[in-house]
């Protein structure tokens, strides 16, 4: 079952961040715990790990771009899998 990549709280009074870069491209395996994308706030940097196992199946936000927290990253599931319901 495929799980979203979100972008964390990283401090109470933040509403967006920014993604520096992934560090998994669209098709590669991934592993639970795995940093996958690195991210930013006006406070810290840090990495984001893969929820699970499995395939980076979707990026949903491009290196550089602003999001609010708690929005969808990218996608990790399993090969093949539909991801159109989690997007």
């Amino acid at each position: 079952m495929a799980v979203k990549v979100v972008m964390p709280q990283a401090g109470q009074d933040l509403e967006t961040g920014t993604v520096k870069g992934w560090l998994k491209a669209e098709g590669q395996t991934v592993s639970k715990g795995e940093p996958i994308v690195a991210v930013e706030t006006e406070k810290i940097s840090l990495d984001v790990e893969s929820p699970a196992d499995g395939v980076l199946l979707k990026i949903v936000v491009p290196d550089g771009a602003e999001t609010p927290i708690f929005s969808t990253l990218g996608i990790v599931g399993q090969p093949g899998e539909d991801v159109s319901d989690l997007e």
